[in-house]
C-alpha cells in the first residue's frame, strides 16, 4: 500500500492509509449496503460477497457483452408477414363530406368597427397625476421650545 501521509492545516500529521485499513469492515454511508472496502454486506453487517467475488462477477458480464456479427433473431410469431396494405379501389375517395359531418353554421354579421380611441396629448405621468390626488402623510416635528427633556445625546 502507497504510503499516505499528509500534512494538515495546523501542522499534524494524518495517515490516511491507516485510517483506510482500520475502518476496511465498518459499513459506508450510502444506499449500496457496502462497507469500505467494497464487500457486499447484509444490514446486520455480516459479509455476503467479497470485493474479489463482486469484480470477478463484474468482468465476466462485461466481457460476455461483446457485439457478434450473427444473423438478427426473429420472432417466433410470424403472422404479421401475411399482412398486406389495402388496396387503392377498397378506399373511398370523396370530395364531399359525409352527411354526418355537415353542419349549418349561422353565418355572423359584420360587428360595426370600434371608434377609434383619442390619443393622450401627455405622457403616462401626467395621466396618473391627473388622475390621482396625492395626500401627505409625514407627520410633521413637533417644536423643539415646545417639548421638554433631552433631545440628543
Amino acid at each position: 500500500m502507497a504510503k499516505r501521509t499528509y500534512r494538515s492545516a495546523n501542522g499534524k500529521s494524518v495517515d490516511f492509509g491507516g485510517l483506510l485499513s482500520q475502518n476496511e469492515t465498518v459499513p459506508a454511508l450510502g444506499n449500496m449496503n457496502v462497507n469500505a472496502r467494497g464487500d457486499e454486506i447484509t444490514p446486520d453487517g455480516t459479509i455476503t460477497k467479497t470485493r474479489e467475488q463482486v469484480m470477478r462477477e463484474y468482468h465476466q458480464m462485461s466481457n460476455a457483452q461483446v457485439p457478434q456479427d450473427d444473423r438478427i433473431p426473429e420472432s417466433s410469431d410470424d403472422s404479421w408477414t401475411d399482412w398486406e396494405p389495402r388496396a387503392e379501389e377498397d378506399l373511398v375517395k370523396t370530395s364531399e363530406p359525409a352527411v354526418e359531418d355537415a353542419v349549418e353554421e349561422p353565418v355572423a354579421e359584420a360587428a360595426p368597427e370600434p371608434a377609434p380611441e383619442p390619443k393622450p396629448s401627455a405622457g403616462l405621468a401626467s395621466a396618473v397625476a391627473a388622475s390621482r390626488t396625492v395626500k401627505s402623510t409625514v407627520a410633521t416635528k413637533p417644536d423643539a421650545k415646545s417639548t421638554s427633556g433631552v433631545t440628543r445625546l
